[in-house]
């Protein structure tokens, strides 16, 4: 896979994750998911699994091919400057990661045994995919690899919320 290959896959994966978790969160906001509808608690609880998967993918999995570590130059840089946004210690951020990594790997690609589910909170995957959404366009991406690329993640975050809120809303 070409650098390039390896920005756009990092940004697209940003992407979904941004969507879906602003689908997700639209959802709760609006109460869809405390409806009785099966097909809203499976649509709901589906953009919270997608979320985890794809923030699994650029953060957890170290060697897997979409992983932060394989599309950002300045490693150290990056990682500190990210960590420090998030007010995180690295501790912090790796038992983070551990955290998703259990809902993902126990209820997600698997059913194990566990009886009782606990659905991390949200609120440090989307602020570092928002920053390395945001690091790639203005690091990473020195060729236009993604000239579609929405310019800010928050925007991008807002236009899904704002058109999930007119559906659930209909």
């Amino acid at each position: 896979m070409t650098r390039r290959e390896r920005v756009r896959r990092a940004l697209i994966l940003c992407c979904h994750f941004l969507r879906n978790l602003a689908f997700y969160k639209a959802g709760w906001r609006n109460r869809v998911a405390r409806r009785k509808s099966q097909f809203w608690v499976t649509a709901n609880g589906n953009f919270l699994d997608h979320c985890v998967l794809e923030w699994c993918k650029l953060f957890a999995d170290g060697r897997g091919k979409h992983h932060w570590r394989k599309v950002v130059t300045d490693q150290n840089a990056f990682l500190n400057d990210m960590l420090r946004t998030l007010r995180l210690t690295e501790d912090q951020f790796e038992a983070y990661i551990n955290d998703m990594r259990t809902y993902r790997d126990k209820f997600v690609a698997h059913l194990d045994l566990d009886e009782i589910m606990q659905i991390p909170r949200l609120r440090v995957a989307r602020q570092s995919v928002a920053y390395l959404h945001d690091y790639l366009l203005s690091h990473e991406d020195d060729d236009g690899f993604f000239p579609e690329a929405p310019s800010r993640a928050e925007r991008f975050y807002q236009l899904y919320a704002n058109e999930a809120k007119g559906v659930y809303t209909e």
